[in-house]
């Protein structure tokens, strides 16, 4: 009797010490970690948020229209440079969120660019490419023919940015180096290509 319940103890006790043993876990051998590759750690790298202070500046106000006028200027130089209007509608009665102006304005469209026109004065709202016109600001021309990748060289770290977000179509840069301005300049791509960019007036 005593040799059964010796038996039984025994066999009970290797059962548990099996049961442990697959509890256990067991690590992965040492060939199967490896260090990240270089792009795997740009990868991570692209994840990181920029901070909006070291985002690229565009001045906006003072970029040359074919390197000739302001985007901010007066009527009569704007239509010596690239004609007169296709039409000027009222901004009354419309939702207008964010102006340059304190006063009334029309709205001045040409080529399909839109400019808030307010007594002989006109400001860019939305400037939109064209086969034959571009953009000036300092060094850098932008066409309809710049790409994303283009763009990329430029602006680094606002393309950077927009990808960190998923985005490839629409950009975002400061209009100033003052770090409290609230406004931006936006632009905006289709098919890899700048179509317009967007003077952006928060409410």
């Amino acid at each position: 009797m005593f040799s059964i319940v010796l038996l039984l103890s025994l066999t009970a006790c290797q059962q548990h010490k099996t049961e442990e043993a697959d509890n256990i876990a067991v690590a992965a051998p040492s060939e199967n970690i490896r260090p990240l590759t270089e792009e795997e750690d740009s990868l991570q790298e692209i994840r990181r948020n920029i901070a909006w202070e070291q985002i690229e500046v565009f001045l906006f106000a003072k970029a040359l229209i074919n390197n000739k006028v302001p985007l901010f200027t007066s009527r009569q130089r704007l239509e010596a440079a690239i004609g007169a209007a296709d039409s000027i509608i009222s901004a009354n009665g419309e939702d207008i969120c964010g102006s340059q102006f304190a006063e009334d304005f029309d709205f001045f469209y040409k080529d399909g660019s839109t400019f808030e026109h307010c007594k002989d004065s006109l400001a860019c709202e939305e400037f939109v490419f064209t086969g034959s016109n571009s953009l000036t600001s300092g060094k850098i021309t932008l066409t309809r023919n710049t790409t994303w990748e283009e763009v990329k060289q430029l602006y680094p770290k606002a393309v950077l940015q927009a990808e960190n977000e998923g985005k490839r179509d629409m950009i975002i840069l400061r209009d100033s180096y003052s770090k409290d301005s609230e406004s931006s300049v936006q632009l905006y791509f289709e098919n890899g290509h700048l179509v317009r960019i967007v003077n952006f007036i928060p409410c």
